[in-house]
């Protein structure tokens, strides 16, 4: 009996190397920025230094949980391992919020006592780290940002949101710099960067978070409401009315329904004609591609 795919081929070479570039360039940014931070005693450089080593974790455990998903369902994952991909995302977002949460006091601290972090920051440094970070990080982003959206699962758009803020943080950094380099008294500028970075890392974690927590919670995933689903399977004809119905996601990118459909007295094979139409109209108009329903006489 043929197994029906589950959405695997999204898991594509295109997207594994959209991945693998993710990681190759974290690497190059985070040893021009670790060199960066520690010949200009930044506190925000060293905020976003840090912040790219769970980056880096984060692409490896997003492009593994893809690989994962392209051995399809099997006798024990009759899904494939698509939820991996959720729990990526949930992983991704922890990492995010915390390094936030941590730099965002040591931040606060540091403005509150109008110390530098660890001695006078110089401004050149900064800037010189920044600008090649900045280069770096938007040919990550347009790499990742050509691919389909209906790829985009919540593992890869928690790539992509990293890479976006990753490039406001680097705007940042940039700002700070040129305040210290112009006003070398402005050194409070280089926290309150700190800071808001900090502030960007945990804005951030939250979609990420939330996300994940509605597919593990099997909520009805986003822009679909049993009404309008109830509303397109009564538009097919022969069917009187629709019951039980069911909306859930493996994840962000494999929504499943069941529902049981009532139709008029009609034969097998036009029946499963419905069960078709209703298939179709499901994927086309909701993005539902794994559709199961179950036909009753007219009551």
């Amino acid at each position: 009996m043929p197994v029906r795919p589950h959405g695997e081929g999204e898991a594509g070479d295109r997207v594994l190397g959209g991945l693998r570039l993710a990681v190759e360039l974290s690497l190059a940014i985070l040893a021009i920025e670790a060199v960066g931070a520690y010949l200009s005693h930044s506190l925000s450089l060293t905020v976003d230094a840090v912040h790219d080593v769970p980056d880096i974790l984060a692409f490896a455990i997003s492009w593994t949980a893809l690989q994962a998903t392209k051995e399809g369902a099997t006798g024990d994952f009759t899904y494939g391992k698509h939820r991996l991909e959720v729990f990526a995302g949930l992983f991704n977002g922890l990492l995010v919020l915390g390094t936030g949460v941590i730099f965002g006091y040591e931040a606060l601290a540091s403005l509150v006592r109008s110390t530098s972090f660890a001695g006078p920051v110089d401004p050149v440094w900064i800037l010189l780290a920044a600008v090649p970070t900045l280069a770096l990080r938007v040919v990550n982003l347009r790499a990742l940002g050509r691919l389909p959206g209906r790829i985009r699962d919540l593992n890869l758009r928690s790539v992509i949101v990293h890479l976006a803020s990753d490039v406001a943080i680097t705007g940042a950094l940039l700002v700070a710099g040129v305040l210290i380099l112009v006003r070398p008294v402005d050194g409070w500028a280089d926290s309150a960067a700190a800071l808001a970075i900090a502030g960007i890392l945990v804005y951030e974690s939250v979609p990420l978070l939330r996300g994940g927590w509605d597919v593990l919670t099997e909520r009805i995933p986003p822009g679909i409401t049993l009404d309008s689903i109830s509303r397109a399977a009564l538009s097919v004809p022969g069917v009187t009315d629709v019951h039980d119905v069911h909306v859930w996601a493996v994840c962000s990118s494999l929504v499943c329904m069941t529902a049981h459909v009532e139709v008029r007295e009609m034969t097998l094979r036009d029946g499963m004609a419905v069960v078709q139409q209703l298939r179709d109209r499901m994927e086309q108009d909701f993005g539902i591609v794994h559709a199961t329903f179950e036909l009753e006489a007219p009551s």
